[in-house]
Protein backbone atom coordinates (compact mmCIF):
# COMPACT_ATOMS: atom_id res chain seq x y z
CA UNK A 1 0.00 0.00 0.00
CA UNK A 2 1.20 3.48 -0.72
CA UNK A 3 2.40 5.85 1.49
CA UNK A 4 2.84 9.41 1.09
CA UNK A 5 6.07 10.81 1.87
CA UNK A 6 7.39 13.39 3.79
CA UNK A 7 9.34 16.66 2.26
CA UNK A 8 12.05 15.92 4.63
CA UNK A 9 13.58 13.17 2.44
CA UNK A 10 12.93 15.13 -0.51
CA UNK A 11 15.19 17.53 -2.83
CA UNK A 12 14.44 20.90 -3.35
CA UNK A 13 15.33 20.01 -6.76
CA UNK A 14 12.82 17.77 -7.39
CA UNK A 15 10.05 18.34 -9.92
CA UNK A 16 6.79 18.86 -8.76
CA UNK A 17 3.58 18.73 -10.50
CA UNK A 18 -0.44 18.85 -10.00
CA UNK A 19 -2.83 15.75 -11.36
CA UNK A 20 -3.29 16.44 -14.56
CA UNK A 21 0.38 17.06 -15.31
CA UNK A 22 0.64 13.80 -13.80
CA UNK A 23 -1.73 12.09 -15.81
CA UNK A 24 0.23 13.57 -19.12
CA UNK A 25 3.40 12.23 -17.99
CA UNK A 26 2.16 8.82 -16.89
CA UNK A 27 0.57 8.69 -20.59
CA UNK A 28 3.54 9.66 -22.36
CA UNK A 29 5.42 7.00 -20.93
CA UNK A 30 2.70 4.44 -21.35
CA UNK A 31 2.29 5.03 -24.99
CA UNK A 32 5.99 3.58 -25.04
CA UNK A 33 5.30 0.76 -23.33
CA UNK A 34 1.80 -0.16 -25.26
CA UNK A 35 -0.02 0.35 -22.44
CA UNK A 36 -3.67 2.29 -22.50
CA UNK A 37 -4.25 5.68 -21.09
CA UNK A 38 -5.19 6.79 -18.05
CA UNK A 39 -7.19 9.48 -17.03
CA UNK A 40 -7.64 11.88 -14.16
CA UNK A 41 -10.48 9.43 -13.10
CA UNK A 42 -8.63 6.86 -13.04
CA UNK A 43 -6.08 8.28 -10.37
CA UNK A 44 -8.51 8.96 -8.31
CA UNK A 45 -10.22 5.50 -8.36
CA UNK A 46 -6.27 3.92 -7.79
CA UNK A 47 -5.71 6.51 -4.63
CA UNK A 48 -9.70 5.64 -3.57
CA UNK A 49 -8.89 1.51 -3.66
CA UNK A 50 -5.36 2.53 -1.90
CA UNK A 51 -3.41 2.06 -5.10
CA UNK A 52 -1.58 5.17 -5.21
CA UNK A 53 -0.27 7.81 -3.46
CA UNK A 54 -2.46 10.99 -2.45
CA UNK A 55 0.18 12.97 -3.53
CA UNK A 56 1.70 15.64 -1.13
CA UNK A 57 -0.64 18.47 -0.27
CA UNK A 58 0.66 22.06 -0.36
CA UNK A 59 2.24 22.71 3.32
CA UNK A 60 4.31 19.59 2.23
CA UNK A 61 6.32 20.81 -0.49
CA UNK A 62 9.55 22.73 -0.32
CA UNK A 63 9.50 26.17 0.60
CA UNK A 64 10.79 27.59 -2.61
CA UNK A 65 8.11 25.53 -4.24
CA UNK A 66 5.13 27.06 -2.23
CA UNK A 67 6.49 30.56 -2.38
CA UNK A 68 5.84 29.72 -6.37
CA UNK A 69 2.12 28.67 -6.34
CA UNK A 70 0.05 31.64 -7.47
CA UNK A 71 -2.68 30.01 -4.83
CA UNK A 72 -2.84 28.01 -2.19
CA UNK A 73 -5.20 25.43 -2.64
CA UNK A 74 -6.60 21.60 -1.99
CA UNK A 75 -4.15 20.57 -4.79
CA UNK A 76 -2.04 17.73 -4.66
CA UNK A 77 1.29 17.37 -6.05
CA UNK A 78 3.43 14.59 -7.28
CA UNK A 79 6.81 13.76 -8.63
CA UNK A 80 8.46 11.76 -11.12
CA UNK A 81 8.52 8.50 -9.37
CA UNK A 82 4.99 8.26 -8.86
CA UNK A 83 4.74 8.70 -12.55
CA UNK A 84 6.96 5.35 -12.58
CA UNK A 85 4.78 4.08 -9.96
CA UNK A 86 1.38 4.56 -12.00
CA UNK A 87 2.43 3.26 -15.20
CA UNK A 88 3.52 -0.16 -13.36
CA UNK A 89 -0.06 0.14 -11.98
CA UNK A 90 -1.94 0.56 -15.21
CA UNK A 91 0.42 -1.95 -16.82
CA UNK A 92 -0.44 -4.71 -14.33
CA UNK A 93 -3.78 -4.22 -14.49
CA UNK A 94 -4.10 -3.99 -18.16
CA UNK A 95 -2.28 -7.03 -17.85
CA UNK A 96 -5.27 -8.75 -16.42
CA UNK A 97 -4.11 -8.27 -12.90
CA UNK A 98 -7.34 -7.37 -10.00
CA UNK A 99 -7.41 -4.29 -7.69
CA UNK A 100 -6.81 -6.97 -4.88
CA UNK A 101 -4.17 -8.77 -6.50
CA UNK A 102 -2.03 -5.60 -6.42
CA UNK A 103 -3.32 -5.35 -2.82
CA UNK A 104 -5.95 -2.64 -3.76
CA UNK A 105 -8.98 -2.14 -1.00
CA UNK A 106 -12.54 -3.68 -3.06
CA UNK A 107 -15.63 -1.48 -2.16
CA UNK A 108 -18.07 -3.21 -0.27
CA UNK A 109 -21.54 -3.71 -1.48
CA UNK A 110 -23.08 -1.96 1.88
CA UNK A 111 -20.97 0.95 0.63
CA UNK A 112 -22.83 1.60 -3.26
CA UNK A 113 -26.24 3.55 -2.87
CA UNK A 114 -29.08 1.28 -2.84
CA UNK A 115 -32.46 1.48 -5.68
CA UNK A 116 -33.78 3.20 -2.96
CA UNK A 117 -31.51 6.09 -2.25
CA UNK A 118 -33.57 8.79 -4.13
CA UNK A 119 -30.23 10.72 -4.44
CA UNK A 120 -28.73 8.00 -6.62
CA UNK A 121 -31.79 7.44 -9.16
CA UNK A 122 -33.63 10.22 -9.18
CA UNK A 123 -32.47 13.83 -11.32
CA UNK A 124 -33.93 17.45 -11.11
CA UNK A 125 -34.31 19.19 -14.55
CA UNK A 126 -34.41 22.72 -14.00
CA UNK A 127 -35.89 24.24 -17.37
CA UNK A 128 -35.06 28.13 -17.73
CA UNK A 129 -38.44 29.58 -19.61
CA UNK A 130 -39.07 31.83 -22.06
CA UNK A 131 -41.89 34.48 -21.35
CA UNK A 132 -43.49 32.93 -24.09
CA UNK A 133 -44.08 29.91 -21.95
CA UNK A 134 -46.55 29.16 -18.96
CA UNK A 135 -45.40 26.90 -16.66
CA UNK A 136 -41.92 25.57 -15.42
CA UNK A 137 -41.65 21.53 -15.42
CA UNK A 138 -39.77 19.71 -12.77
CA UNK A 139 -39.23 15.96 -14.28
CA UNK A 140 -38.32 13.44 -12.36
CA UNK A 141 -36.61 10.33 -13.86
CA UNK A 142 -33.66 7.60 -13.38
CA UNK A 143 -30.53 8.72 -13.94
CA UNK A 144 -29.36 5.34 -14.44
CA UNK A 145 -30.42 3.88 -17.48
CA UNK A 146 -30.31 0.18 -16.53
CA UNK A 147 -32.38 0.77 -14.29
CA UNK A 148 -36.04 -1.38 -15.81
CA UNK A 149 -38.73 1.32 -15.90
CA UNK A 150 -42.34 0.16 -14.63
CA UNK A 151 -44.92 -1.07 -16.76
CA UNK A 152 -47.12 2.41 -17.84
CA UNK A 153 -50.50 2.30 -16.08
CA UNK A 154 -51.87 6.00 -15.90
CA UNK A 155 -50.41 9.12 -16.09
CA UNK A 156 -51.20 11.98 -13.71
CA UNK A 157 -50.53 15.68 -12.94
CA UNK A 158 -49.53 16.80 -9.45
CA UNK A 159 -49.69 21.09 -8.99
CA UNK A 160 -47.14 21.83 -6.60
CA UNK A 161 -47.15 25.45 -7.05
CA UNK A 162 -49.09 27.58 -8.88
CA UNK A 163 -46.44 28.26 -11.57
CA UNK A 164 -44.91 24.57 -10.89
CA UNK A 165 -46.46 21.69 -12.19
CA UNK A 166 -45.58 17.92 -11.96
CA UNK A 167 -46.63 14.93 -14.44
CA UNK A 168 -45.53 11.18 -14.83
CA UNK A 169 -46.93 7.59 -15.35
CA UNK A 170 -47.30 4.84 -13.16
CA UNK A 171 -48.21 4.81 -9.58
CA UNK A 172 -48.64 8.53 -8.26
CA UNK A 173 -46.66 10.03 -5.29
CA UNK A 174 -47.44 9.36 -1.97
CA UNK A 175 -48.97 12.36 -0.05
CA UNK A 176 -45.64 12.69 1.97
CA UNK A 177 -43.32 12.78 -1.58
CA UNK A 178 -45.65 15.60 -2.44
CA UNK A 179 -45.11 17.37 0.42
CA UNK A 180 -41.16 17.00 -0.06
CA UNK A 181 -41.60 17.77 -3.57
CA UNK A 182 -43.33 21.27 -2.52
CA UNK A 183 -40.64 21.84 0.21
CA UNK A 184 -37.90 21.44 -2.46
CA UNK A 185 -39.38 23.70 -4.77
CA UNK A 186 -40.40 26.60 -2.88
CA UNK A 187 -36.39 26.09 -1.72
CA UNK A 188 -34.78 26.13 -4.77
CA UNK A 189 -36.97 27.40 -7.44
CA UNK A 190 -37.70 30.92 -8.16
CA UNK A 191 -41.72 32.22 -8.71
CA UNK A 192 -42.83 32.41 -12.49
CA UNK A 193 -42.11 36.30 -12.41
CA UNK A 194 -38.62 35.72 -12.15
CA UNK A 195 -38.26 32.53 -13.67
CA UNK A 196 -39.71 33.55 -17.11
CA UNK A 197 -37.99 36.86 -18.01
CA UNK A 198 -37.10 36.96 -21.31
CA UNK A 199 -33.50 36.32 -22.20
CA UNK A 200 -31.61 39.13 -24.22
CA UNK A 201 -31.12 36.73 -27.29
CA UNK A 202 -34.83 36.25 -26.99
CA UNK A 203 -34.56 32.49 -27.93
CA UNK A 204 -31.68 30.98 -26.37
CA UNK A 205 -33.03 28.64 -23.20
CA UNK A 206 -30.78 27.81 -20.45
CA UNK A 207 -31.81 23.94 -18.73
CA UNK A 208 -29.80 22.59 -15.33
CA UNK A 209 -29.86 19.04 -15.09
CA UNK A 210 -28.72 16.45 -12.49
CA UNK A 211 -27.31 13.40 -14.51
CA UNK A 212 -24.34 12.04 -16.41
CA UNK A 213 -22.83 14.11 -18.52
CA UNK A 214 -22.73 11.20 -21.34
CA UNK A 215 -26.19 10.28 -20.92
CA UNK A 216 -27.78 10.49 -24.70
CA UNK A 217 -28.85 13.63 -25.75
CA UNK A 218 -30.32 15.17 -29.32
CA UNK A 219 -27.77 17.43 -29.88
CA UNK A 220 -24.17 18.77 -29.56
CA UNK A 221 -22.06 17.94 -26.78
CA UNK A 222 -19.43 20.27 -24.91
CA UNK A 223 -15.81 19.06 -23.92
CA UNK A 224 -13.97 20.89 -21.65
CA UNK A 225 -10.55 19.83 -23.55
CA UNK A 226 -6.66 20.77 -22.69
CA UNK A 227 -4.86 22.42 -25.65
CA UNK A 228 -4.21 19.03 -27.38
CA UNK A 229 -7.55 17.77 -27.66
CA UNK A 230 -7.07 15.05 -25.10
CA UNK A 231 -8.99 12.96 -22.66
CA UNK A 232 -8.91 15.30 -19.10
CA UNK A 233 -10.53 14.09 -15.79
CA UNK A 234 -14.03 14.25 -14.98
CA UNK A 235 -16.48 15.18 -17.84
CA UNK A 236 -13.74 15.12 -20.35
CA UNK A 237 -12.94 11.56 -19.39
CA UNK A 238 -16.86 10.25 -18.93
CA UNK A 239 -17.20 12.13 -22.45
CA UNK A 240 -14.07 10.43 -24.34
CA UNK A 241 -14.98 7.13 -22.80
CA UNK A 242 -18.68 6.78 -24.07
CA UNK A 243 -17.55 8.48 -27.61
CA UNK A 244 -14.78 6.39 -27.87
CA UNK A 245 -11.05 7.02 -26.81
CA UNK A 246 -9.64 5.76 -30.50
CA UNK A 247 -12.78 7.06 -32.12
CA UNK A 248 -11.94 10.58 -30.69
CA UNK A 249 -8.11 10.02 -30.84
CA UNK A 250 -8.81 9.64 -35.07
CA UNK A 251 -10.95 12.62 -35.12
CA UNK A 252 -8.67 14.93 -33.68
CA UNK A 253 -5.89 13.25 -36.12
CA UNK A 254 -8.01 14.49 -38.80
CA UNK A 255 -7.72 17.90 -37.32
CA UNK A 256 -4.21 17.41 -37.34
CA UNK A 257 -4.33 16.55 -40.74
CA UNK A 258 -6.11 19.85 -41.57
CA UNK A 259 -3.26 22.27 -40.04
CA UNK A 260 -4.87 22.33 -36.38
CA UNK A 261 -1.84 22.47 -33.97
CA UNK A 262 -3.00 23.32 -30.65
CA UNK A 263 -6.53 24.44 -28.79
CA UNK A 264 -5.78 28.38 -27.29
CA UNK A 265 -7.83 29.19 -24.30
CA UNK A 266 -11.11 31.21 -25.46
CA UNK A 267 -11.43 29.11 -28.65
CA UNK A 268 -13.55 25.90 -29.49
CA UNK A 269 -13.19 23.40 -32.13
CA UNK A 270 -15.54 20.64 -33.47
CA UNK A 271 -14.91 17.26 -34.17
CA UNK A 272 -17.27 13.82 -34.51
CA UNK A 273 -19.02 12.43 -31.78
CA UNK A 274 -17.36 8.64 -32.58
CA UNK A 275 -19.54 5.96 -30.59
CA UNK A 276 -21.18 8.96 -29.53
CA UNK A 277 -24.03 9.76 -32.57
CA UNK A 278 -25.28 5.92 -31.16
CA UNK A 279 -27.04 8.15 -28.12
CA UNK A 280 -27.76 11.36 -30.15
CA UNK A 281 -24.64 13.03 -30.44
CA UNK A 282 -24.34 15.45 -33.50
CA UNK A 283 -20.58 16.18 -32.96
CA UNK A 284 -18.14 17.17 -30.01
CA UNK A 285 -17.33 20.89 -29.73
CA UNK A 286 -13.86 21.19 -27.84
CA UNK A 287 -13.37 24.03 -25.70
CA UNK A 288 -10.25 24.94 -24.16
CA UNK A 289 -11.42 27.35 -20.98
CA UNK A 290 -8.65 29.23 -19.22
CA UNK A 291 -7.34 28.59 -15.51
CA UNK A 292 -8.30 30.59 -12.19
CA UNK A 293 -4.93 31.98 -11.29
CA UNK A 294 -6.37 35.20 -9.20
CA UNK A 295 -6.72 35.33 -6.09
CA UNK A 296 -9.71 33.65 -4.05
CA UNK A 297 -11.26 32.82 -1.12
CA UNK A 298 -13.90 30.50 0.50
CA UNK A 299 -16.39 33.19 1.23
CA UNK A 300 -17.08 33.58 -2.66
CA UNK A 301 -16.00 36.97 -3.14
CA UNK A 302 -13.92 36.53 -6.44
CA UNK A 303 -12.15 39.11 -8.38
CA UNK A 304 -10.20 38.27 -11.83
CA UNK A 305 -7.28 40.32 -11.93
CA UNK A 306 -5.73 38.04 -14.67
CA UNK A 307 -8.87 38.47 -17.43
CA UNK A 308 -10.20 35.45 -16.74
CA UNK A 309 -13.70 36.14 -16.51
CA UNK A 310 -13.46 37.74 -19.86
CA UNK A 311 -11.39 34.48 -20.99
CA UNK A 312 -14.25 32.21 -20.25
CA UNK A 313 -16.73 34.57 -21.66
CA UNK A 314 -14.51 34.59 -24.77
CA UNK A 315 -14.88 30.62 -24.52
CA UNK A 316 -18.47 30.41 -24.60
CA UNK A 317 -18.89 32.45 -27.33
CA UNK A 318 -16.43 30.08 -29.32
CA UNK A 319 -18.60 27.33 -28.28
CA UNK A 320 -21.63 29.07 -29.48
CA UNK A 321 -19.70 30.34 -33.13
CA UNK A 322 -19.05 26.45 -33.54
CA UNK A 323 -22.57 25.38 -32.95
CA UNK A 324 -23.81 27.79 -35.29
CA UNK A 325 -20.96 27.00 -38.09
CA UNK A 326 -22.27 24.08 -37.62
CA UNK A 327 -26.48 24.37 -37.63
CA UNK A 328 -26.41 22.76 -34.05
CA UNK A 329 -29.76 24.05 -32.11
CA UNK A 330 -28.94 22.20 -29.10
CA UNK A 331 -26.47 21.74 -26.39
CA UNK A 332 -25.37 19.43 -23.20
CA UNK A 333 -22.49 20.89 -21.93
CA UNK A 334 -20.16 20.88 -18.71
CA UNK A 335 -18.96 23.99 -16.90
CA UNK A 336 -16.13 24.94 -18.49
CA UNK A 337 -13.08 26.07 -16.57
CA UNK A 338 -14.64 24.19 -12.99
CA UNK A 339 -13.19 21.45 -11.45
CA UNK A 340 -9.68 21.18 -11.51
CA UNK A 341 -9.53 24.12 -13.98
CA UNK A 342 -9.50 26.01 -10.21
CA UNK A 343 -12.59 28.47 -11.62
CA UNK A 344 -14.18 29.37 -8.57
CA UNK A 345 -18.46 28.61 -7.81
CA UNK A 346 -20.93 29.65 -8.08
CA UNK A 347 -18.48 32.56 -10.33
CA UNK A 348 -17.91 30.80 -12.86
CA UNK A 349 -21.88 29.51 -13.33
CA UNK A 350 -22.61 33.31 -13.63
CA UNK A 351 -20.01 34.22 -16.19
CA UNK A 352 -21.28 31.41 -18.17
CA UNK A 353 -25.03 32.04 -17.93
CA UNK A 354 -24.52 35.93 -18.56
CA UNK A 355 -22.40 35.15 -21.62
CA UNK A 356 -24.82 32.82 -22.97
CA UNK A 357 -27.90 35.11 -22.54
CA UNK A 358 -26.05 38.00 -24.00
CA UNK A 359 -24.55 36.52 -27.43
CA UNK A 360 -26.75 36.24 -30.39
CA UNK A 361 -26.95 32.86 -31.39
CA UNK A 362 -28.88 30.28 -33.36
CA UNK A 363 -28.60 28.01 -30.39
CA UNK A 364 -32.05 27.35 -28.63
CA UNK A 365 -31.08 24.91 -25.82
CA UNK A 366 -27.99 24.76 -23.54
CA UNK A 367 -28.56 21.97 -20.65
CA UNK A 368 -25.37 22.20 -18.08
CA UNK A 369 -25.10 18.51 -16.62
CA UNK A 370 -23.15 18.23 -13.69
CA UNK A 371 -23.55 14.49 -11.05
CA UNK A 372 -23.08 17.46 -8.19
CA UNK A 373 -25.73 17.93 -6.02
CA UNK A 374 -23.77 20.93 -4.75
CA UNK A 375 -23.10 22.43 -7.50
CA UNK A 376 -26.56 21.99 -9.21
CA UNK A 377 -27.95 23.70 -6.60
CA UNK A 378 -25.69 26.45 -6.95
CA UNK A 379 -26.23 26.38 -10.95
CA UNK A 380 -29.68 27.30 -10.14
CA UNK A 381 -29.15 30.08 -7.79
CA UNK A 382 -26.48 31.54 -10.04
CA UNK A 383 -28.98 31.29 -12.75
CA UNK A 384 -31.92 33.30 -10.99
CA UNK A 385 -29.37 36.12 -10.23
CA UNK A 386 -28.10 36.35 -13.29
CA UNK A 387 -31.68 36.64 -14.65
CA UNK A 388 -32.37 39.04 -11.68
CA UNK A 389 -29.90 41.26 -12.12
CA UNK A 390 -30.56 41.57 -16.28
Amino acid sequence: MPDDTNTDTKNVDTDYFDITELVERANARARTLNIGDLSVRAVRFYIQRGLFTKGLMVNQLPDVRQRSLTHKGNQRFFTDDDVATLVNIKGQLDAGKTVADLGGREIRESSRPSHDDDLSVRKLLFTELNSSMISDEIVLSSIDSSISTPRVEKSWTVTLRSDVTLHGTGAAPSEDAVHELVRVVNSYFAPLAAAAMPADTGKLKIEIELADIAAPFNGGIVNSSDAEVTAGGGASARIWEVCGHDELGRERDKLAASGFRRLDPGTAVFTGAGRGTGIGFEGVIHAHGPRWISPYDKSGHTVSMHGEDEMLARTWRAVLAVADERGIPNLVTPAISSGIFGFPSPHVFEVAFRTLLDTATDVQVVRFRTISRRAFDQMIDALQRVRSTG
